[in-house]
């Protein structure tokens, strides 16, 4: 038999109507003091520092454990049966209750582990329902907005902070809430002081909108003479350019109402969102950016849905050249397809047009996917510090520091030859303290709003498909 019990239970001079967890197993009993907190199955106990007939008696009768010590020291007798003792100190599992749990399950014991798993409800580990994603409105704005995004974010994060059964998941969110907010407050009352700042944005915002504008023009030029010493198809480069130079003009246009007619506007609920927090702000700076750089994207499409139609075309007449051919009603297997000699001179000749024209339209390809490609990457690479500013560990970094004794997790099991003896061996039972990155683990539950694969990424780009 084994007895997890508290050394101040021992201490105790007095006989003691007591409860033990008892999960029915190998004969192991877990007697702390806070036992009644749990839900586990409770067995009573008559705990007896003396030799009394009395106690003896009442368990006979009422079918009690009796827990006898033997002459104040550690030798402990279960029902006249010798059993080994661990120590444990007061409120040890109530104070690492969380970090056990999560980190250590299979390294406890098992009374400890049950006693645990009935302390602390299950649904804290679980994630709040992201029910917004189940409608065809949020799941569009959560796919195409930062500023959602971030919204929804801090969403979870007080939804977490409400139902999260463990304390220290909760202070860690209120902190990560916290540090939000304030940053929010401290970008408020710089927008605040400099509230005319809009105009030189709007400048600037012009100014480097157009030199964009002409190292586009620029590239464009470059890719209709002979890019790179290719030999370009050049009345099909001559129509490209003059396509993407009248959606240029159109850019140009569009960017100075836009930044003329929204930038004011956007200045002033720029300073509302930061009252709200700089999430929330960091989310409207990247929707603003997406709106400057629309036509990029545009860019992007065209030359991407040119260049995969053109792919898909080759492998297809590829394929009808050797003979195969895919069968939509057969999940596209390939088929055997025999062509006349008209067909396969339709097939070749159709092939090697559209071969010779694939240089000049992967050219352009290249050159609109690779600036689409920094502005989305530039995204992206904001929205990550936008979710880390939702992750601030304050409150980590609080306990850390201090050495609170909460954040002991790691646990460790001596023996005490000290308090063991012949017929009883005491061990002790205590918890190592953990580092800042397993308290952070154990506190943080990353909310994955977005997602940017690189091997989707780069596959999309071989391919021609769209990214966003």
């Amino acid at each position: 038999m084994i007895l997890y019990i508290e050394q101040e239970i021992l201490l105790d001079t007095q006989c003691q109507d007591l409860y033990l967890c008892n999960n029915g197993l190998n004969n192991e009993y877990l007697l702390i003091s806070s036992s009644n907190q749990c839900s586990c199955k409770k067995v009573q106990a008559i705990f007896c520092k003396y030799d009394h007939d009395s106690c003896k008696n009442r368990c006979l009768l009422e079918e009690h454990l009796l827990i006898k010590r033997k002459k104040q020291t550690n030798s402990i007798l279960i029902n006249d049966s010798p059993a080994n003792v661990v120590l444990l100190n007061k409120n040890e599992l109530e104070k690492n209750s969380e970090i056990v749990f999560i980190c250590h399950e299979n390294n406890l014991p098992s009374p400890i582990l049950e006693h645990l798993k009935n302390l602390i409800n299950d649904r804290s580990n679980a994630t709040p329902n992201p029910s917004l994603h189940q409608t065809l409105i949020g799941n569009f704005l959560l796919k195409h907005s930062v500023l959602a995004q971030s919204a929804y974010g801090m969403y979870l994060k007080l939804q977490q902070t409400r139902d999260n059964k463990f304390q220290l998941r909760r202070h860690a969110n209120i902190g990560y809430l916290l540090a939000n907010i304030l940053l929010g407050f401290l970008c408020s009352f710089i927008l605040y002081r400099n509230f005319d700042l809009y105009q030189l944005i709007s400048n600037e915002i012009l100014i480097q909108t157009e030199n964009l504008t002409t190292s586009i023009k620029s590239i464009i030029e470059w890719l209709m003479h002979a890019p790179a010493g290719l030999k370009l198809n050049q009345p099909l480069v001559d129509f490209l350019a003059r396509f993407y130079f009248y959606h240029i003009y159109l850019w140009s246009g569009y960017l100075e109402v836009l930044v003329v007619t929204v930038v004011p506007y956007f200045y002033k609920i720029l300073f509302i969102l930061c009252l709200l927090g700089i999430s929330l702000a960091i989310g409207a700076i990247c929707d603003f950016i997406r709106l400057l750089t629309i036509h990029l994207y545009c860019f992007y499409i065209y030359a991407a849905r040119l260049f995969n139609w053109q792919i898909r075309l080759l492998i297809i007449l590829f394929r009808l050249f050797c003979g195969k051919k895919q069968n939509p009603l057969r999940n596209n297997r390939l088929d055997s397809h025999l062509c006349d000699i008209d067909q396969l001179f339709i097939v070749t000749l159709s092939f090697t047009i559209f071969l010779f024209l694939l240089p000049s339209i992967f050219m352009y390809y290249a050159v609109f996917t690779s600036i689409w490609t920094i502005t989305i990457l530039t995204v992206k690479l904001i929205q990550s510090m936008n979710q880390f500013l939702l992750q601030i560990p304050i409150y980590e970094f609080y306990l850390w520091s201090t050495g609170s004794g909460i954040i002991r997790g790691t646990p460790r099991l001596s023996i005490n030859y000290a308090d063991s003896t012949e017929d009883t061996v005491c061990y002790n039972f205590n918890f190592d303290p953990v580092s800042f990155i397993t308290l952070y683990r154990v506190c943080n539950i990353r909310l994955s709003l977005f997602s940017l694969s690189f091997s989707k990424l780069f596959l999309g780009i071989l391919k021609g498909k769209s990214i966003v």
